[in-house]
């Protein structure tokens, strides 16, 4: 016998004579006879975990007192009960329940606590609760496009631009700036008892301290349409230069171009068949990049929001080529039908039309619209996709709003 029989039966005997006597040393000898027969045989009966023992199976009587002989013919019928719990029925149902959890929505997100605490405060102040869900959702927004940005410059460190996705090119063109707007908040966020003032201050100036990822639906709605307007004033503009320009041409390949200049002068539509056979004027003085007025240079880093300090040429070509890859792109991964509602709104806000006045299907037309000529065009002609924007979308009815504010 192990020592701790030895003990637990002097301690027993002893009390043995006192049990009658008194009724609470009685309940204290069977309890401590009970718990050192279950930690002398739990090591050997193996009982199931806790999770187990919630559920409705029945599990199998145990006897008030197992001798050792015995515990192995309990051994056996435990695992020929598991066995039979773990018919192919049984297993699938564990199955389905282990996918329901994992597709959780519940389990899956991380802020379950914030979003609750957030629906807490709604009660009291439903402004507080919503800058709190949009400044949760931006940041997550912006944590996955800056991953996204950072695999974009790794590919392009490596390789070509023609190596990214449109996802890729789009962020590559469109979050450093947004970036900019974050620093002033990102540098004081360290700072002690600032964040008392810089929230309140960011969400009053959005547009100026936040990225697009902290903005509303009406707020990107009506930041977007403001920019479309500072740029359609640029783009008559850019039109009055190109008529102008004309007239100090001589050449038969003019009488085309003429005949887009006349249309868009009219206030029509020039039709894309017409424009792509005037793409080889741009080759020729004065529309080849070489040879483009510096007033004209001016007005089209305006109109495609750039500044106006060094290397203005370069930096338009680049640009020039870089819409260019995005066209590839698109027409790579399957066409503008492809794209979802907010990339193909900014494809065309970027290329001159207002997104928020059409249909989903005038969008895709007009991108395609767009691809074709872009096709078409090489790198001598490569500044005519700068313009492409001023003559396929200045007599739009879709930009008209843009002309009554004029």
């Amino acid at each position: 016998m192990l020592p701790s029989d030895w003990a637990m039966k002097f301690i027993i005997g002893t009390s043995r004579c006192y049990a009658v006597k008194n009724c609470r040393l009685l309940n204290f000898e069977n309890s401590t006879y009970k718990n050192h027969r279950f930690f002398r045989n739990a090591v050997v009966l193996q009982l199931p975990n806790k999770e187990t023992l919630k559920t409705d199976t029945k599990l199998p009587v145990v006897p008030p007192y197992i001798s050792a002989k015995n515990v192995h013919n309990v051994n056996q019928s435990l695992s020929n009960e598991k066995k039979k719990d773990s018919s192919p029925n049984n297993v699938k149902q564990i199955n389905t329940l282990n996918e329901r959890k994992m597709n959780d929505p519940k389990i899956l997100d991380d802020s379950t606590f914030t979003l609750r605490l957030i629906n807490r405060i709604q009660h009291l102040s439903p402004s507080t609760a919503k800058y709190a869900r949009l400044s949760i959702f931006g940041c997550k927004y912006l944590y996955k496009d800056i991953i996204v940005l950072l695999s974009a410059y790794k590919k392009s460190f490596f390789t070509d631009l023609s190596a990214l996705t449109y996802a890729e090119l789009e962020l590559k063109y469109r979050l450093p700036l947004q970036l900019v707007r974050l620093t002033p908040i990102l540098l004081c966020w360290p700072v002690p008892f600032t964040n008392f003032l810089l929230f309140p201050l960011a969400f009053m100036l959005p547009k100026y301290l936040l990225s697009e990822h902290f903005w509303t639906d009406e707020q990107l709605k009506e930041f977007w349409t403001k920019d479309l307007q500072n740029n359609f004033e640029h783009n008559v503009r850019v039109f009055e230069h190109l008529s102008l320009m004309a007239e100090e041409c001589s050449d038969e390949m003019l009488l085309k171009w003429f005949r887009v200049i006349e249309c868009l002068g009219a206030g029509g539509i020039s039709p894309v068949d017409d424009i792509i056979q005037a793409i080889p004027v741009f080759t020729m003085y004065p529309y080849h990049f070489s040879t483009l007025p510096r007033q004209h240079i001016t007005v089209l880093l305006k109109m495609y929001n750039m500044h106006r300090g060094w290397r203005r040429r370069v930096r338009l070509k680049k640009l020039a080529h870089f819409i260019q890859f995005m066209d590839k792109a698109i027409e790579s991964e399957g066409g503008p039908n492809k794209l979802n509602d907010k990339q193909l709104q900014w494809a065309c806000l970027f290329r001159g039309l207002n997104p928020f006045s059409s249909s989903r299907e005038t969008l895709v037309l007009y991108i395609e619209d767009w691809i074709k000529i872009s096709s078409k065009i090489d790198y001598d002609s490569l500044s005519c996709i700068l313009h492409c924007q001023v003559l396929l979308a200045l007599n739009r009815s879709e930009n008209n709003m843009f002309r009554k504010t004029e």
